[in-house]
């Protein structure tokens, strides 16, 4: 994607999850949970970290097609050109989406964007960290056709930013739109766990696709979020690493190589007959629903939530690095990154090894300035955060 219009648009995206966030917060039914809404966004965190390493790729392997096979010379001139890719990029969404669904190696990248119970604009930026390679085979043959790789990378980024706005229950229908457009009320059932919205709505701007191969769903009863099987941790590192593991159980488990080959390829809902066949989708309703929450202190929570804003905040030094910075540095500044949301997450759900975890990557915050920036202004300020957080940390989390 391209990551200029990416940079213009994350400080939109929160503001508007702000006013969202206010205008909503006297609901019944609360829309945001603070723990949810920082494993949301500490997932959108980990996908932009590992966009810094996966774009050089995407990148390459569009260009190269398009260098050495494309069929057509596309005209970047040409308004109908646009308007013809922009229809390409939303029906090869849609049939990636829908494969995302149906396979079980798709779904393992994908899922994670649909782990939250709660659905509103921060679940947007909910996003599995691989997904970027996993859609890409989806775009290669718009490379071999002769969209030209800048034209293309400003068609997707503008696609998947369009798809930030869906998500909120602050929306209602929309009438004749919701037949046309992804709208909020289509994209809701598309999150939904009840049996009858299951695989469906899988459009990303227009639902006509939807309507024409017979995945649309109107909402009806109130959707249920989450996962059929729920993630029940905060973690953004098990969120991505969580329905592998129930892959490899079965591969484990399963007493035949055929079964054990089918089990990346099969639907999320199968199982081989030795191990009790296809698994059954339970009803569920929004008000029944026991969503997952650990229990903290306030303290604990202040804590958390201005080490992971400090954190989100740093984010951009890296994302928008210039040529000049090392490719070691972008390295070591993604692992801290990577290590200081799952220290979060292990800080609220009280993990032994998440203390340990905060304490050595405060400690390591100067060296990791220093090696990023080559500044010591920059690792002196590292310093002083880093001692700050240290001392709160002590008091925050003493027995």
């Amino acid at each position: 994607m391209d990551a200029r219009l990416i940079a213009v648009a994350i400080p939109v995206f929160f503001v508007l999850i702000a006013v969202e966030r206010i205008a909503l917060r006297r609901w019944r039914d609360p829309v945001y949970r603070l723990h949810d809404a920082i494993a949301d966004l500490s997932c959108g965190i980990g996908q932009q970290t590992f966009q810094v390493f996966l774009y050089v790729v995407e990148l390459g392997v569009y260009t190269w097609l398009f260098g050495r096979f494309h069929a057509l010379d596309v005209s970047p001139h040409s308004p109908f050109a646009w308007i013809a890719l922009w229809l390409a990029v939303d029906v090869a969404y849609y049939w990636f989406h829908r494969a995302s669904h149906r396979i079980n190696f798709l779904w393992a990248v994908h899922g994670v964007h649909h782990q939250s119970e709660e659905y509103n604009l921060a679940v947007a930026l909910r996003q599995g960290w691989v997904e970027p390679l996993a859609i890409a085979p989806f775009h290669w043959p718009l490379a071999l056709l002769g969209f030209p790789p800048a034209m293309f990378f400003t068609v997707f980024t503008l696609h998947t930013l369009w798809q930030f706005w869906p998500h909120t229950r602050g929306i209602s229908s929309l009438g004749v739109l919701d037949g046309i457009l992804n709208t909020p009320s289509n994209h809701r059932c598309h999150h939904a766990i009840n049996p009858p919205y299951i695989d469906k709505n899988y459009g990303g701007f227009l639902i006509l696709w939807d309507r024409l191969f017979g995945t649309w769903a109107r909402e009806s009863e109130a959707p249920a979020f989450g996962t059929v099987r729920p993630l029940a941790s905060w973690n953004p590192l098990w969120a991505n690493l969580s329905y592998w593991t129930e892959i490899g159980a079965i591969v484990r488990a399963s007493p035949r190589l055929a079964d054990k080959l089918q089990a990346f390829v099969r639907p999320p809902e199968w199982k081989p007959a030795a191990l009790g066949g296809p698994v059954s989708i339970p009803e569920v309703t929004r008000d029944g629903q026991r969503r997952y929450e650990v229990r903290t202190r306030r303290a604990r929570d202040v804590y958390t939530t201005v080490a992971f804003a400090v954190v989100a905040l740093a984010v951009p030094l890296l994302t928008q690095a210039p040529p000049s910075v090392s490719w070691l540095a972008r390295t070591v500044a993604a692992m801290f990154v990577i290590a200081s949301i799952v220290a979060v997450a292990g800080l609220v759900e009280g993990k032994r090894w998440a203390r340990p975890l905060e304490v050595a990557r405060l400690l390591a915050l100067p060296g990791v300035a220093w090696v990023f920036s080559e500044m010591a202004v920059a690792a002196g300020i590292a310093a002083g955060v880093a001692l700050v957080q240290l001392l709160w940390l002590f008091v925050t989390t003493r027995r």
